[in-house]
């Protein structure tokens, strides 16, 4: 994976779900995991006031990342697995930690 490109999309994809930009956060999940956003952002605290990414371990075939959000309920950190599909970084797993 690029590592410039990856770092910058999961930087992008955090302040997506800043700005509530829900088709921009849509379109950085793979086709396969889309159905399960809705399960995922239940997980976040409402309303998303801010994202830190804590954490990005790149790898060749896979990326990790952990970002934790913060909103008026708490916060809480979600870990997002990444892969390069048709030459874009996009989140193929994701878990609240």
């Amino acid at each position: 994976m690029d590592e410039t490109r990856t770092r910058s999309q999961i930087h992008d994809h955090a302040d997506a779900v800043v700005r509530g930009d829900m088709d921009a956060v849509i379109a950085d999940f793979s086709a396969e995991l889309r159905p399960q956003v809705p399960q995922l952002a239940q997980a976040l605290p409402m309303p998303v006031t801010s994202a830190e990414v804590k954490k990005i371990e790149l790898g060749d075939e896979e990326s990790v990342a952990e970002i934790q959000y913060t909103g008026d309920s708490g916060q809480v950190t979600i870990r997002t697995r990444w892969r390069e599909i048709d030459g874009r970084p996009s989140i193929v797993a994701g878990e609240p930690l």
